[in-house]
C-alpha cells in the first residue's frame, strides 16, 4: 500500500514534545509494512526515512503567518495535484489553516485519513496568550474578524471530506459528533509509544551525574512543553507546598522538570520565590532522542494535567503518559477523562483530582516513602502499555477501521 503523509502546520524547529513523538511514532509504524512518502514543511526529528521538505514562505510575525499558512495550501496543491494519483491513501496531520489534503483527496477520489488531535477553532478561542494592551486589541480583532471565520470554514471542509477521522479521545469524538460529524467515520485511537525506545532497561546514571543528583535521592520527573494543559503551574505550586509540609524531604528528594514552553517563566518564578531552587532542576528543552535517558534518571513520574478552561471535557491523550508507562516507573496523574480511563488507581498509578494541590502533595509523599509500591505500579504500567498502547497497535487500528469503512 502506498501512503502519502502530509505535515503542513506552521510550527517550525520543533525538537521535542508530544507532537514530535506522535508524528515520528505514526510514520515509523506505517513504514514497517507499507510504502510511505512524507512531505513536510519542516524537518521531522526521529523519523526513520527521508522527508521531502517543501519550504513555505514565512515571517516572524504570528498574525501574518496565519494567512501565509492559508496561501501555502495553493502552492502545495499545484505541486502535488499530478502526483496524488500514485497513492492509495492520503494521511494528513490536521492543521487549522490547511485544506490541501482534503482538496487533493477529493480531486483524486482516494481515502483521506485525517489525524484530528484538537480543534484549531477551539484552541484559538481558549488558548490565546494575553499580551500588552495594544497587542491584545489587535490580536482580538484579527482573531474574531479574520482568523476564526477562516479556521471554522477550513476545519469544516476537512471534516466533511475526510474518509476517516482519527481522534485520540472519546471527549474529542463526542465534540465532533455534537458538531454534526457522522459517528461512523470517527475512530477513537489513543496515542502510543515505541517500547523499545522508552524502556525500563535504560540507564539514567549519566543524567544524574550531569546534575549532581545522588543515587540515594528520589527523583520526581516531569517532561513536557510547559503548555496550558500540562499542569506545570499546579506542579510547581505543589512542590513548594510539599517542602513546606514535609521539610525532611528536602534532603532526600529532587524534582527534574524536563522541557520548555510558554509557562516556563512563571514556573521558574514560583520556585525562585520559594527558596527551594536547589531541589528543582529545570533542564530546558531536551531533544526528543534524549528523552528516554532523562526519564530513566527519575524514580517517579508526574502528569498533573488540568481541566479545559471553558469547562469542556479534557480531549487530550498525552504522549508523555505512554512514555512514562513504558519506562516501568510509577506515575502520579490527574484523574482526568482518558488519563483516568487508561490508568487504574493503586494498580498502575496513583490518581488525583485535577488541580488538587494537597492531593498531589500527599501522593508524592506516599511514593517517596514506599519503594515496594513504586516497583509494583511501574511493573503494571509497563505491562499494560506493551499490550495496548504501542505505535504499531495504533497504526493497525487505523488501517483496520479504514478497511471497514471502505467495505461498507
Amino acid at each position: 500500500m502506498k501512503i502519502l503523509y502530509l505535515r503542513t502546520h506552521f510550527t517550525f524547529n520543533l525538537k521535542a514534545g508530544g507532537s514530535v513523538g506522535h508524528t515520528a511514532g505514526v510514520i515509523n509504524a506505517f513504514r514497517k509494512n507499507h510504502d510511505i512518502t512524507i512531505i513536510s514543511n519542516d524537518d521531522l526529528p526521529e523519523v526513520n526515512q527521508e522527508v521531502e521538505i517543501i519550504k513555505p514562505f514565512k515571517l516572524n510575525v504570528g498574525l501574518v503567518n496565519n494567512l501565509l499558512e492559508v496561501f501555502y495550501n495553493f502552492r502545495l496543491y499545484n505541486l502535488l495535484k499530478h502526483r496524488i494519483k500514485n497513492y492509495d491513501i492520503l494521511y494528513h496531520r490536521y492543521s487549522g489553516n490547511s485544506f490541501v489534503a482534503a482538496k487533493l483527496a477529493k480531486k483524486q477520489s482516494i481515502p483521506l485519513i485525517l489525524e484530528f488531535n484538537s480543534s484549531a477553532y477551539w484552541a484559538i478561542k481558549n488558548w490565546t496568550i494575553r499580551q500588552s494592551f495594544p497587542k491584545n486589541v489587535l490580536r482580538f480583532l484579527f482573531n474574531h474578524l479574520i482568523r476564526l471565520p477562516i479556521t471554522k470554514i477550513i476545519e469544516g471542509y476537512n471534516l466533511k471530506h475526510a474518509t476517516l477521522i482519527v481522534v485520540v479521545s472519546t471527549a474529542m469524538k463526542e465534540s465532533l459528533v455534537s458538531a454534526g460529524v457522522p459517528v461512523g467515520k470517527i475512530l477513537v485511537n489513543p496515542n502510543g509509544v515505541n517500547p523499545e525506545k522508552f524502556s525500563d532497561q535504560i540507564d539514567g546514571t549519566s543524567i544524574r551525574k550531569k546534575y549532581n543528583i545522588s543515587n540515594q535521592k528520589v527523583v520526581y520527573g516531569f517532561i513536557g512543553t510547559f503548555g496550558q494543559w500540562h499542569g506545570i503551574i499546579i506542579l510547581t505550586k505543589a512542590i513548594v507546598s510539599f517542602y513546606h509540609k514535609f521539610p525532611e524531604e528536602k534532603d532526600r528528594t529532587v524534582f527534574l522538570l524536563i522541557g520548555d514552553g510558554i509557562l516556563m517563566k512563571e514556573a521558574r518564578n514560583i520556585i525562585s520565590e520559594s527558596g527551594f531552587n536547589s531541589n528543582v532542576i529545570f533542564t530546558g528543552l531536551v531533544p526528543q532522542h534524549q528523552a528516554p535517558v532523562y526519564l530513566a534518571a527519575c524514580d517517579i513520574f508526574l502528569s498533573p494535567h488540568v481541566k479545559n478552561p471553558d469547562g469542556t471535557k479534557f480531549f487530550g491523550s498525552p504522549t508523555k503518559l505512554f512514555e512514562y508507562m513504558a519506562m516501568g516507573k510509577p506515575i502520579i496523574a490527574s484523574n482526568l477523562d482518558q488519563i483516568g480511563e487508561i490508568l487504574e488507581d493503586n494498580n498502575d498509578a496513583l490518581l488525583i483530582p485535577p488541580g488538587d494541590i494537597p492531593s498531589l502533595v500527599f501522593a508524592m509523599k506516599k511514593l517517596s516513602q514506599n519503594e515496594s509500591l513504586r516497583k509494583k505500579l511501574g511493573k503494571e504500567s509497563r505491562r499494560k502499555v506493551l499490550k495496548q498502547y504501542t505505535w504499531n497497535k495504533h497504526v493497525e487500528n487505523i488501517l483496520e477501521r479504514l478497511n471497514e469503512i471502505r467495505i461498507s
